[in-house]
């Protein structure tokens, strides 16, 4: 058992912090993990998705502002579906007396593994207005192996 020597002045730690930044740090974990396997964590620069389960297909929204569907590459690979590209951003500015030129340039990759009951075969993508749209049809046999249960008040 350890003992706490608190010297004149001194505050003792707060314990709940700590356990409240454990507490946090698991929850965000346990997001990552259901239900997609997410293979690595987002950079400044990376697309934020948002994962949706319907009855039958799941979606996937990233939100990739000020791009073009040209800089933005979408791939599946033994379940692993990545989204890649590169964002580019110019602005030249030529006013009275002086010139401003300011580039930017950055390249993101996320990966999520796919759940064993996609049809990766039928994904289909479509990009608009810098949200890109991915739908991923879930395989017949999940659908159909989906029902509702009756519940009894008896």
């Amino acid at each position: 058992m350890s003992h706490l020597i608190l010297r004149k002045n001194e505050v003792e730690p707060r314990t709940s912090d700590v356990w409240g930044l454990q507490s946090d740090i698991n929850r965000l974990f346990e997001s990552f993990m259901s239900p997609f396997e997410r293979t690595e964590v987002p950079s400044a620069v990376s697309p934020k998705l948002d994962i949706a389960e319907l009855k039958d297909k799941y979606e996937i929204k990233a939100e990739l502002p000020g791009m073009d569907e040209k800089d933005i590459n979408l791939s599946v690979d033994d379940g692993l579906l990545t989204i890649s590209g590169e964002k580019k951003t110019e602005t030249e500015d030529k006013n009275k007396g002086y010139y401003l030129k300011e580039c930017s340039y950055g390249t993101f990759s996320r990966s999520v593994r796919l759940p064993d009951n996609v049809a990766d075969d039928k994904i289909a993508a479509k990009f608009v207005k810098g949200v890109l749209t991915i739908d991923m049809p879930k395989k017949a046999e999940a659908v159909a192996k989906s029902r509702k249960i009756a519940i009894s008040s008896k």
